[in-house]
C-alpha cells in the first residue's frame, strides 16, 4: 500500500518505522527533516512538504501534536493538497472541532476522511499494542480496520468522526489525573520518612492502584524526566483541549484545574520538552 506519515515527531517516527516493517510503501514528510534520516535508510522516501507526501500516496496518517499545526503544514504550505480520492487518517490528539473541520475540508476536495487516536507512548507503538480509537463509518472501519491493526489488535470503533477525539481527550486528562495524584502521594511518604516500597505494596493490592504509577515511580524517584515519551507541554495542550470539550458539553472541570494549574507551572519552569511525569518538580520541589 502506498502510504503517507505526516507528522513524524516522537509518535509518528516509530509508526512510520512500524509501517515500513510491516511492507508497505512509505513517504514521510516531517518539519526537521534531518529526523527522518533512520527512515531513509530502511526503505522510506522522504518528501519536501505535507502536500508533496500526500500527493505520493494513497492513503496518508496525519500524527501533528495539536490541530493548528496540522493546518499549517497541509493548508499553508506554497502548493495547496490535492485530496481527490485519496484517505486521510488523523491520529494524533485534537479537538472534535478541529476534526470534524479537518472532516469538512477533505471531503469537500474529493477524499475520505477518519479519525484513529491512539492511547499508549514509543513503546506501545514498537510492539504494535497501541489502543486505536475509532471515528469513521462502519464502512471505513472495515476498510482500514486491517492497516490500523499494524499499531494495535483491537482497533475500537467508537461512533462517527468527533467521537473517537472527544474519547481520547477523556482518557488523557485521566492519565494526567494519575500521576498528579500519584507525585501528592509519593511526596507526602517520602517527606515524613515512609517506606516506600511497602506503601506500593498496599496500593498495588487495592483498587486504588493504576498501572501507569509503577511506569513513573522509577522516575519520579530519581527525578529523572529528560528522555520523554509523551512530553508535558503536550499534555498540557490536551488538558486545555478537555476543558474546553468539559465546558461544551456542559460540565464543570473544577477538579482538573489543578491538574492544569500544575502541568502549566512545570512547563513555566523549565520542564515543557520533559517528560509529563516532570509534574513532580512542582508538586514535590526539591529542597
Amino acid at each position: 500500500m502506498k502510504l503517507a506519515v505526516i507528522g513524524a515527531g516522537l509518535m509518528g517516527l516509530p509508526m512510520a518505522a512500524r509501517l515500513l516493517d510491516a511492507g508497505h510503501d512509505v513517504t514521510v514528510y516531517t518539519r526537521t527533516a534531518a529526523r527522518l534520516e533512520p527512515l531513509r535508510a530502511r526503505g522510506a522516501r522522504i518528501a519536501p512538504s505535507g502536500p508533496a507526501a500526500l500527493a505520493a500516496a494513497d492513503c496518508a496518517i496525519l500524527m501533528f501534536r495539536d490541530g493548528p499545526a496540522t493546518l499549517r503544514t497541509l493548508f499553508e504550505a506554497p502548493v495547496p493538497p490535492d485530496f481527490a480520492g485519496r484517505t486521510v487518517i488523523q491520529m494524533g490528539t485534537i479537538a472534535p472541532g478541529e476534526s470534524l473541520d479537518l472532516h469538512r475540508r477533505v471531503t469537500v476536495s474529493g477524499g475520505d476522511y477518519l479519525e484513529a487516536p491512539v492511547l499508549g507512548s514509543i513503546p506501545q507503538v514498537e510492539a504494535g499494542q497501541l489502543a486505536v480509537l475509532v471515528g469513521a463509518t462502519e464502512e471505513q472501519f472495515a476498510r482500514w480496520e486491517p492497516l490500523l491493526k499494524t499499531f494495535g489488535p483491537h482497533p475500537r470503533l467508537l461512533g462517527p468522526v468527533g467521537q473517537a477525539a472527544l474519547a481520547k481527550l477523556a482518557f488523557n486528562q485521566l492519565m494526567a489525573s494519575h500521576v498528579a495524584a500519584f507525585s501528592l502521594a509519593l511526596g507526602l511518604i517520602r517527606r515524613n520518612g515512609l517506606d516506600v516500597d511497602q506503601f506500593m505494596e498496599i496500593l498495588r493490592g487495592t483498587v486504588l492502584y493504576a498501572p501507569v504509577v509503577d511506569r513513573k515511580l522509577d522516575l519520579l524517584q530519581r527525578r529523572a524526566f529528560t528522555a520523554p515519551h509523551f512530553t508535558t507541554s503536550t499534555l498540557l495542550k490536551d488538558i486545555n483541549l478537555m476543558m474546553d470539550a468539559a465546558h461544551a458539553a456542559g460540565l464543570d472541570p473544577v477538579a482538573l484545574e489543578g491538574v492544569r494549574a500544575a502541568l502549566a507551572r512545570a512547563v513555566e519552569t523549565g520542564h515543557a520538552a520533559e517528560d509529563y511525569s516532570s509534574v513532580y518538580e512542582v508538586i514535590d520541589p526539591r529542597s
